[in-house]
């Protein structure tokens, strides 16, 4: 009778599939996505060379996710959002709306980021980004660096988490 009633049961378990539907997502951001916050520094080796520095939220994962840069003073300079289906900025009172994450991190900080490595990054994973190099080596004490050698300009990434 036991073994009668546990493969009856076991006819009715059903494996564990993957599931398709997006994540529960609040203000374009995951529940319980990640998060990281600290500042910020990008250097653009141009004619003439330009410089941007803030501090950083970042939340969520590189299909949906935001970030938000902020002045020494705290006040927001940009807020990027994506999902899937929008790409967006909102930038002194103005929001436009982008084709890509390229697109819009060039737009905010004046160089294209690979996002998607980025969040690999983050979390200690060194992922391969076309034209960018990485060093996690000093990830464990809060600091991320990556270059971007090609294609020019050059770009240098420096990020200290708080």
């Amino acid at each position: 009778m036991f073994v009668a009633c546990m493969c009856a049961l076991a006819g009715c378990a059903s494996p564990n599939l993957p599931t398709t539907e997006p994540p529960t997502v609040i203000n374009d951001v995951p529940v319980n996505a990640p998060e990281w916050q600290g500042r910020l520094s990008l250097r653009i080796q141009s004619d003439p060379a330009t410089s941007m520095s803030a501090g950083f939220l970042l939340r969520g994962e590189a299909t949906y996710g935001r970030l938000d840069l902020y002045s020494p003073l705290g006040t927001t300079l940009a807020a990027l959002r994506w999902t899937p289906s929008t790409v967006q900025l909102q930038q002194g009172g103005q929001l436009q709306r982008f084709d890509s994450l390229d697109e819009l991190t060039e737009q905010a900080t004046g160089a294209a980021l690979p996002v998607h490595a980025l969040f690999d990054w983050l979390n200690g994973v060194p992922s391969m980004a076309p034209g960018w190099q990485a060093d996690l080596s000093q990830l464990p004490q809060g600091l991320l660096i990556a270059q971007r050698v090609s294609p020019t300009p050059t770009v240098h990434l420096r990020i200290k988490l708080d």
